[in-house]
């Protein structure tokens, strides 16, 4: 009874070692099909594609490629993990390895499996012929600079980028970190800054790209980047140009009047032979006509970057009312800081009465391309004081004057606008 027993044991035991032997020789790659064998890629929607299909019945890396008559290799999947399925897997292949349609000719396809097992592989044959689409180059790319410092003083903060593309196709340009981060660069199109979206023409297009900071946002930070052009037509075909791009000085310009202790973020006095203090309130003077008005006020970089300002820097330099930055011969400058001041029923440019961020002994002084820079730099504060010759009696009298910290062609902040207003009535002799 007892060898009996051990008769079927073993013999179970030596079935199952079969079946293990037969399953252990079982290939994980099978039904490997590539449909059809000829393919016309010339997107008339006739044998365009070539459908490779596969199972697994074990999880594998799976490459997949082309080679023609010199051995040489077009990947179409390289060491891609796939776990085991029950439904085959599918590659659609259109002609295109590694962004390019490739030339009419005989290839051997190759389907590879490495897993538990080893290395599998089946083969077969695929003939490419009437390939007829237009592979879409970037003809041409040039840059204004390959050094910007986005930091909204109006000084090397854009890279202008010329592009021709020579086929119809999609156009996208980034500008990429060290880290891989990616930055749209966009297309502009007169005073419009338009996203990637659809195909463009073959032809010439404009990009811009200042960091963001034109929009108020903080620039990527100092550093090497790669300026990436890209192209992809509907059938896959791409083209990529690169170039260097660094970005020095970069950040947001911040600026503002700093409060005074006794809560004031001007200092207005008046000053003249025949000034009538009375009534003589708080935020109100009474002066003569023709007498000078004077304010003090500090002014603080709260940033990480230096500002720009511009003259005049003088705190004795005095405007009458029929003068203005322009007469004196200080042009607004874009990205630049000034103090302005102005008055409620003022019929003339805005804050026209203006001066520098500081003294000419407060400032740093950088020559680009021969032309004097003034710089505050970061932390810095600084003390503005200027005068105006109220020689003219204004449509209302009294009247508000006030000051604000103004970046040219740029804005001024809720806080530096409209500070300490001070009222002021005009007495004729």
């Amino acid at each position: 009874m007892k060898l009996k027993h051990l008769v079927i044991t073993v013999s179970i035991g030596f079935i199952a070692c079969l079946i293990a032997a037969c399953n252990g020789n079982q290939s994980a790659l099978t039904d490997v099909s590539v449909k059809p064998t000829l393919l016309t890629p010339k997107a008339d929607g006739q044998f365009d594609i070539a459908r490779i299909t596969y199972k697994l019945s074990q999880a594998a890396h799976i490459s997949i490629f082309l080679t023609d008559a010199a051995g040489t290799r077009y990947p179409l999947r390289e060491n891609v993990e796939r776990p085991a399925s029950p439904a085959p897997y599918e590659l659609l292949f259109n002609g295109v390895s590694n962004g390019k349609l490739l030339p009419n000719g005989d290839y051997t396809w190759h389907v590879e499996a490495q897993g538990e097992r080893g290395t599998q592989s089946t083969t077969g044959l695929l003939k490419i012929s009437s390939a007829g689409v237009p592979f879409p180059k970037i003809s041409e790319m040039t840059l204004s600079t390959h050094t910007i410092s986005p930091n909204r003083d109006a000084i090397d903060d854009h890279v202008y980028i010329n592009i021709v593309l020579a086929q119809q196709a999609k156009l996208n340009v980034f500008v990429v970190a060290p880290t891989g981060a990616r930055f749209e660069v966009q297309r502009v199109e007169g005073l419009r800054r338009l996203s990637a979206e659809g195909d463009l023409d073959a032809g010439r297009y404009s990009y811009d790209y200042d960091g963001g900071i034109d929009l108020g946002a903080d620039p990527p930070p100092d550093g090497d980047y790669t300026l990436l052009v890209q192209t992809e037509d509907h059938i896959g075909q791409s083209d990529t140009v690169t170039a260097s791009l660094t970005i020095t000085q970069s950040g947001r310009p911040v600026a503002e009047i700093v409060t005074q202790p006794d809560g004031r973020g001007v200092i207005w006095a008046a000053q003249g032979p025949k000034v009538v203090r009375s009534p003589n309130e708080a935020d109100f003077i009474t002066m003569g006509l023709s007498e000078t008005l004077y304010f003090t006020m500090a002014v603080r970089n709260v940033g990480t970057v230096p500002i720009r300002t511009g003259g005049p820097f003088d705190p004795n330099e005095c405007y009458t009312m029929d003068q203005n930055r322009y007469t004196k011969g200080f042009i607004q400058e874009p990205g630049a800081f000034r103090v302005g001041v102005d008055y409620d029923t003022n019929p003339g440019s805005d804050h026209p009465w203006r001066w520098g961020a500081g003294t000419l002994a407060d400032l740093d002084i950088v020559d680009h391309n021969g032309t004097k820079l003034y710089y505050l730099a970061p932390g810095k504060q600084v003390v503005v004081s200027g005068c105006i010759v109220l020689n003219r009696i204004p449509a209302r009298n009294p009247f508000s004057v006030y000051a604000s910290l103004i970046q040219e062609d740029v804005e001024i902040l809720p806080i530096n606008y409209h500070v300490s207003p001070v009222l002021i009535q005009l007495v004729a002799p």
